[in-house]
């Protein structure tokens, strides 16, 4: 590796959030980038940003901490970045471990597992006054115990479940009719982190979810960035599709007092619902780089590096421009996914509005189009199970787009140049 330039581990290649973060740290900061994915067609590891890559498992399974563990003490990055949220818990678990000189840019490990626990993280909001959903779930606790009769006089419909804890995926419904309760509960119970769900008021004041992406060092503030998250999918919340910049100072007071009433040291983003008389809700804390993550980046908000050039002492001009103050995108791909796999209710006029009706950046880089074009991890695990089955499991060689060599192994994670 180049020792005259940074070297980033950046993790979740699968996601198309770590080729933001790939290619901002490379026009930022001149980065070496060690990509790290699931399969040999992960994103990341086809990106023309990839320097190096590694296969690891995907980050839910029980091998995954130790194999990360192995990439980072044979390639000794200068820094680590997790994406998603599951990675980042695991990195969390090792950091003991992480040799000396990686830098690690996370919480302190309670302060974590707060933000990840949507029940403490609410009970926090509501001590500093800050605006909570009213709460159902102790209720439904106690209709479960005595035989689950009907809700339809016991709750005020609609309501909304999710998963107590954060688990890297959206385990949440809403649920409109009583009739739909129970099944819907069990459902999202059957997802949820040791079956735990929050039963908890519809905010139905706007159809659009407001986050603030916060960066911390020491629990002092760094970096700011707000948003509108007009579209998503699934469409009663999730990943964002369609968002703009928003100047509001109220949730973003509310996010920061939060952040540093649990202590934190690094990225999250807070998010709120709004009431029909205008006043915000705080609803959760991700404690990670978010899904939409692309915005804040394309319009100056740069996050990743600035995380890098805090913790290994650089400087970059890029990082001492003013952001912008407005700007919007929209989310093609991951638009057409949806529309894809729901064709019995999606509408294509709709799909055709969103992607090309506004005045929108996109999020996809046109100088890497065979990383974004590469199919979604769960189709290329197919293919790649299929060639496995056929030619046998073990390591290959292949090339990224830029023509160089990379070795991959199935089995645990090593790094290749």
């Amino acid at each position: 590796m180049d020792s005259d330039r940074p070297t980033a581990l950046v993790l979740d290649g699968d996601y198309d959030t770590s080729l933001v973060i790939a290619r901002e740290l490379t026009e930022d900061l001149e980065a070496t980038i060690v990509g790290i994915g699931t399969t040999r067609q992960s994103r990341l590891l086809r990106s023309t940003y990839c320097d190096y890559a590694a296969v690891v498992p995907p980050p839910e399974e029980s091998t995954y901490a130790d194999a990360l563990l192995a990439v980072i003490t044979e390639s000794r990055p200068d820094i680590v970045l997790p994406v998603g949220y599951e990675s980042a818990s695991s990195l969390d678990a090792i950091r003991s471990d992480v040799p000396a000189g990686v830098s690690v840019c996370l919480p302190p490990s309670e302060s974590f597992r707060t933000a990840a626990d949507k029940r403490a993280t609410l009970e926090t909001g509501h001590k500093l006054g800050i605006d909570t959903p009213t709460e159902y779930t102790a209720l439904v606790s106690d209709l479960d115990a005595d035989g689950r009769p009907s809700v339809s006089d016991r709750l005020p419909f609609p309501v909304f479940l999710k998963a107590r804890t954060e688990n890297g995926a959206a385990t949440t419904a809403p649920v409109d009719d009583a009739a739909d309760f129970w099944s819907t509960y069990d459902r999202i119970r059957a997802s949820a982190p040791e079956n735990e769900v929050l039963i908890q008021e519809y905010v139905d004041g706007s159809r659009s979810t407001y986050g603030c992406g916060v960066l911390c060092f020491d629990n002092d503030v760094e970096l700011v960035c707000t948003h509108e998250e007009l579209r998503s999918v699934p469409r009663h919340g999730g990943s964002g599709t369609h968002l703009q910049l928003l100047d509001e100072p109220r949730f973003e007071r509310d996010a920061i007092r939060l952040l540093r009433k649990i202590g934190w040291h690094g990225i999250a983003l807070v998010e709120f619902k709004r009431r029909s008389d205008g006043t915000f809700v705080l609803m959760e804390i991700n404690p990670k780089f978010w899904a939409s993550y692309a915005l804040a980046s394309r319009f100056g908000y740069r996050f990743a590096s600035t995380i890098v050039a805090e913790h290994l002492g650089l400087e970059a001009r890029s990082l001492t421009e003013t952001p912008e103050t407005s700007g919007e995108m929209v989310f093609p791909l991951r638009e057409l996914k949806y529309h894809l796999e729901n064709l019995d209710e999606a509408s294509l006029s709709k799909y055709v509005k969103t992607v090309f009706g506004p005045d929108a950046a996109w999020d996809v880089d046109p100088r890497d189009l065979g990383a974004w074009l590469t199919p979604p991890p769960d189709v290329a695990q197919k293919v790649t199970s299929r060639r496995s089955s056929e030619n046998g499991i073990g390591t290959t060689a292949t090339q990224n787009s830029n023509g160089e060599s990379q070795s991959k192994s199935s089995s645990r994670g090593e790094t290749y140049g």
